[in-house]
């Protein structure tokens, strides 16, 4: 009960009483543990939660003491923080208000994720040989993510303005905590083994690398490398990496960037159109007016109007040649016939009957061997003379030799 002289507190006062009691108290520290929900607005400030095994804090790293931060703060990262506990009245909650930030090394969910990755790298599941490409003008298309998220809205949104030609098959899943990667793998191999798909995606929005663990799953990668399905990985925001990025035929920075990726654009395909149309209808006309202008040429040229007189020229000179062919037959018989005249002349001439004709004539051996010289024959032996008319056997009865 109420006493009457009791103060009444605004939830605004109990909250500056808490921060200047918790300034006042414990000031400036030291703290350190993992980069969880690592957040970079427009600003330049850096918000993320500081996290162990049990516990988190929240940590606003404001842009002006940035300066001395020699490396880039990532998720899961163990770093050290030094700086001031605080209260933010908004939220009512405590957070620290860093100036200087250490690093320790990787955290655990970042070192897991390191060592998986090169060992799929090692294996080749992110080979660019094995990317599928993914369809342009696709007629199905699976997607695999959270029924009650933003991402599928975005999706749908996005497809169903942008191409409405497509059928969108929606398998529902966890898309964070222990079940979620399972629960994506059966996904994967339902939509294949039942075809109902040209490519699929997985689609998730942003969060802490806890949040989007499920993705970084070893079975995960290895049914996206073996699905027969093109796959685009739409996992977190455009700072987010996970092995199914890596893994997947196509990596999407958002789900919203997946739907403008997956599909084209009704509108611009409709304008290529009617600009394809305009310069095949320009080539067009170009074309038949070079045609008209060269049958205009043909009905103005000598032979498209006096055909007539083309052919009678052509008759001429078939008759030219013709004569030109007569000649030459002439003459080469005459000069054919004159060699064959002189040539038979020379064979007269040269023909021995005509030589016998005078008186001469041809003496032959027993052999048959012409006798040239009276030493060759010796008495007794039997010769033969050849006359112009006939021949004459006899035996030499006496030699007489130069």
């Amino acid at each position: 009960m109420l006493q009457e002289n009791e103060k009444i507190y605004s939830v605004s006062e109990i909250t500056t009483i808490i921060k200047e009691i918790l300034e006042a108290n414990i000031g400036k520290i030291w703290i350190e543990g993992e980069i969880s929900n690592l957040s970079i607005p427009a600003s330049g400030h850096v918000y993320f939660t500081l996290k162990d095994e049990h516990n988190q804090v929240k940590v606003a790293f404001f842009r002006a003491s940035q300066r001395k931060l020699g490396f880039e703060l990532k998720e899961g990262q163990k770093i050290k923080v030094f700086g001031r506990i605080s209260i933010y009245g908004k939220k009512s909650e405590y957070q620290i208000i860093a100036e200087q930030i250490e690093n320790l090394g990787l955290g655990d969910l970042l070192l897991e994720f390191e060592k998986l990755k090169k060992k799929l790298e090692a294996e080749g599941l992110f080979d660019q040989a094995h990317k599928r490409p993914i369809p342009s003008f696709p007629n199905k298309i699976g997607v695999i993510t959270s029924e009650t998220g933003a991402a599928l809205r975005d999706i749908l949104h996005i497809v169903t303005r942008r191409y409405k030609n497509v059928e969108i098959q929606i398998y529902p899943v966890l898309v964070q905590g222990d079940e979620a990667a399972g629960q994506i793998i059966t996904a994967i191999n339902d939509m294949n083994e039942m075809a109902q798909a040209d490519v699929l995606i997985l689609a998730r929005g942003g969060g802490s690398m806890e949040d989007l663990w499920a993705f970084n799953d070893e079975k995960l990668a290895h049914a996206i490398y073996e699905s027969k399905i093109p796959v685009i990985s739409a996992v977190g925001h455009q700072i987010d990496f996970t092995i199914a990025d890596f893994v997947a035929d196509l990596r999407a920075p958002t789900p919203s960037a997946a739907a403008e990726l997956v599909v084209p654009d009704s509108g611009e395909l409709y304008e290529n159109i009617v600009s394809y149309r305009k310069r095949l209808e320009s080539l067009l006309d170009n074309l038949v007016e070079r045609y008209v202008e060269k049958l205009d040429r043909l009905e103005k040229s000598y032979a498209f109007k006096m055909p007539f007189e083309m052919y009678t020229e052509y008759l001429q000179k078939l008759d030219d040649l013709t004569l030109d062919m007569d000649r030459s037959i002439t003459d080469k018989l005459k000069l054919t016939i004159d060699s064959v005249k002189a040539l038979k002349e020379k064979l007269t001439i040269l023909n021995p009957l005509n030589i016998l004709k005078k008186g001469y004539a041809v003496v032959y051996d027993e052999k048959g061997s012409i006798l040239k010289d009276a030493s060759h024959a010796k008495p007794g032996d039997r010769i033969k003379a050849k006359l112009y008319k006939g021949e004459i056997k006899a035996i030499v009865n006496k030699k007489e030799e130069e």
